[in-house]
């Protein structure tokens, strides 16, 4: 299991998406999504969402990998031992 901070960006629909960066500008990442992943918060402040993903999900250009303890740190308590 990794735990990443992916960007977001509003979707046709006015749904707030997961993204990647495609050559500074950032674009839907729901094509690239593996089976397993947990939407553990979507940050509005940021925007972003912090995803729990199978070990198997490729980290998108734009993601960035974070520890449990780093989570942890941003976000108090969001990632149980």
């Amino acid at each position: 299991m990794k735990y990443v901070y992916a960007p977001s960006i509003v979707d046709s629909d006015g749904l707030n998406i997961p993204a990647k960066d495609a050559g500074g500008e950032l674009v839907s990442a729901m094509e690239d999504l593996v089976g397993g992943i947990n939407t553990l918060k979507f940050d509005s402040n940021e925007p972003r969402y912090v995803l729990s993903c199978p070990n198997e999900q490729s980290i998108e250009p734009g993601w960035t990998e974070r520890t449990a303890e780093e989570v942890n740190t941003d976000y108090p308590g969001l990632v149980g031992g």
